[in-house]
């Protein structure tokens, strides 16, 4: 079984991934954290990667699908739940040809509808631990840590990624409308695409979502 879950930035993707993951023991792969361990290696590819997204740029095609082929060919796992992937027509056909050369294919695309004013508070409020990876958000009361900078989880500090501004998200947000909503009709041609509304708490989508995939 394998799963895309589609939305535009700070829609709760990672959270819902996570849940997901733990449920339907999914091989969770967020080609922002495959592109953020490229970048801690400090090679030239992570060198200029790095400089695309403090840009508020979006890393081109060919570098995000070479980094996700090289991936899907280092692992055994087939049951895939794909987080910030595909982003547009091109790296959906090319993720298609990928999995078909595996004897797969995509099941299900889970379009994430929601508010923009919820999701600028979002991005404003992220803050994630440069340790265990655990993200929180200081503007939602759920999602809060006891302390603003320290992690619940392993007592090492929290931050704010530089792209986590108003200005950066509206970059993004736009190139989102441009890029990643013709994959809608996409989907939606192929049978595999369903609405999720998502501005509702954590537990609420996750049941839309289980609902859907437990029929």
């Amino acid at each position: 079984m394998n799963v895309i879950l589609l939305a535009p930035p700070a829609a709760g993707k990672g959270t819902q991934a996570e849940l997901l993951k733990n449920e339907y023991n999914l091989n969770h792969i967020s080609t922002g954290n495959l592109l953020r361990d490229i970048i801690s290696k400090g090679n030239d590819l992570g060198k200029e990667i790095k400089n695309i997204i403090d840009k508020g740029n979006l890393v081109s095609d060919e570098i995000v699908i070479e980094v996700l082929k090289d991936y899907l060919d280092n692992t055994k796992t087939t049951d895939l739940l794909l987080d910030g992937f595909p982003r547009n027509i091109s790296q959906a056909k090319k993720l298609d040809d990928i999995l078909k050369d595996k004897n797969s294919k995509i099941d299900y695309v889970f379009l994430f509808n929601i508010d923009r004013e919820i999701l600028e508070n979002r991005i404003t409020g992220r803050r994630i631990c440069n340790s265990c990876g655990k993200v929180y958000n200081i503007n939602i009361e759920k999602l809060r840590p006891k302390n603003d900078s320290i992690c619940d989880i392993c007592g090492n500090n929290l931050i704010k990624r530089q792209d986590d501004n108003i200005e950066t998200y509206n970059v993004r947000y736009n190139e989102y409308l441009k890029e990643t909503k013709p994959l809608i009709s996409y989907y939606k041609d192929l049978n595999i695409l369903y609405e999720i509304d998502c501005n509702n708490d954590v537990i609420d989508i996750f049941k839309q979502i289980k609902n859907i995939m437990d029929k």
